[in-house]
């Protein structure tokens, strides 16, 4: 379900972003990110996103991610090793598969992560976990 269709954009307060490769909803402690079909998300996409999301937060917030993956599209896992939670605007993230392809790049991706990641099946579960995230409270 794309997030601007889910009961969650419609019960809370949210800022839409579009970028060149998808569009992202920025929220209070986390953003959702909807990557367009056929992208690949590399370090200069992932460069722009982190600057973007500094520029309406501030270099000291800390968020949590959630990938809403309704698109195909793939990512280079490696770039999650780069996301340290001491050093980094990210802490957390969910990543939400709705296809089998999705998921298992969903578990490499967990297993490489310097952060928590959370698989999830939809956004109130993604959500939710967020939600109980120390980090954010």
């Amino acid at each position: 379900m794309k997030f601007e269709a889910s009961p969650i954009a419609k019960s809370q307060p949210y800022q839409r972003i579009e970028l060149p490769f998808g569009n992202y909803f920025l929220l209070d402690n986390y953003f959702v990110m909807e990557v367009h079909e056929g992208e690949h998300i590399d370090t200069e996409k992932v460069a722009v996103l982190i600057e973007s999301l500094i520029t309406h937060y501030g270099s000291r917030k800390k968020l949590a991610y959630i990938a809403n993956r309704i698109n195909n599209y793939s990512i280079d896992p490696i770039l999650w090793s780069y996301f340290d939670a001491e050093d980094n605007i990210l802490v957390a993230a969910s990543i939400i598969s709705y296809r089998e392809s999705t998921a298992m790049s969903a578990t490499l991706e967990k297993e490489l992560a310097s952060i928590s990641i959370k698989r999830a099946s939809n956004l109130d579960e993604a959500v939710e976990w967020i939600s109980t995230l120390k980090e954010l409270n």
